[in-house]
């Protein structure tokens, strides 16, 4: 058997495979390059798209609070790479110091040295997804004018954030099933939309929509997200008059349970 090294790579090919060998050993470096290049699972734009709108919706205050959400958990899969990273030099560094080292060792060698590599890519993916989910929370506070926010302000704009919600899972019932899903009408009525209502505003918009497209119009996503803003603002006070007949009281938040702007360090 004849071994190939490739920086922290090897593999091995038998003697008879020169073909093969001459290969992967032109065409490896590029691959490897490429490898270093998409060093993450998602791009910018899926990551702005879809993970930050993903069981949000366009609510700017859930969206702001997925980007901290998503930076937490990148910043902890850095100091889970800085570890590994850390042991395995320490491993490596052993190894080399070692007079006489046997084949297995030398194997190790290479073997660790491969899984520093793969390790300082995803850091560096990690470091690319928090510098992308910084740039994505500054443009929502500057498309939406806001300045400082924190718990009461995301509080404020719950109750709408679910209005919305609302009507969107409902449309996408009336899409999918030609009906609204049980779950999706109790979701409603638990924030005071009533669901006869409800299925006529929507039914109604889907009727107008065939009605756009049939003369030739082309639709874009934005249409409907104008109607689902629509509903949040005429409906979106239907959960006060729930919340005052459940509990005596429009606004069951309380601050001193929150940390409000400027407290947080």
């Amino acid at each position: 058997m004849k071994l190939i090294e490739h920086q922290s790579s090897s593999l091995l090919i038998d003697n008879k495979s020169e073909i093969l060998q001459e290969r992967i050993s032109s065409g490896l470096p590029d691959i490897q390059r490429q490898t270093r290049v998409f060093d993450r699972q998602n791009s910018q734009t899926t990551l702005a798209f879809m993970t930050l709108t993903m069981l949000n919706g366009q609510s700017p205050m859930r969206m702001l609070r997925q980007v901290l959400a998503e930076i937490e958990k990148r910043q902890g899969a850095l100091y889970e790479a800085q570890y590994i990273s850390t042991k395995a030099k320490a491993e490596l560094d052993t190894l080399l110091e070692k007079d006489n080292r046997t084949k297995v060792e030398e194997a190790k060698i290479i073997k660790i040295q491969y899984e520093i590599t793969l390790t300082s890519n995803k850091a560096n993916g990690s470091l690319k997804d928090i510098a992308t989910l910084m740039d994505v929370y500054d443009y929502i506070k500057k498309n939406n004018d806001i300045d400082g926010w924190g718990e009461a302000e995301f509080e404020q704009e719950e109750k709408a954030h679910h209005t919305r919600r609302g009507f969107e899972m409902l449309y996408r019932n009336l899409i999918e099933y030609g009906r609204g899903k049980e779950a999706t009408l109790e979701y409603m009525q638990q924030y005071g939309v009533h669901v006869q209502s409800a299925i006529a505003e929507v039914s109604g918009y889907i009727e107008h929509a065939n009605t756009l497209i049939k003369r030739g119009e082309i639709l874009t996503s934005l249409h409907l997200e104008d109607f689902l803003d629509e509903m949040k603002d005429k409906y979106s006070n239907n959960a006060d008059e729930v919340s005052k007949k459940l509990f005596g009281t429009t606004d069951i938040t309380n601050k001193e349970y929150m940390t409000l702007i400027g407290e947080a360090k």
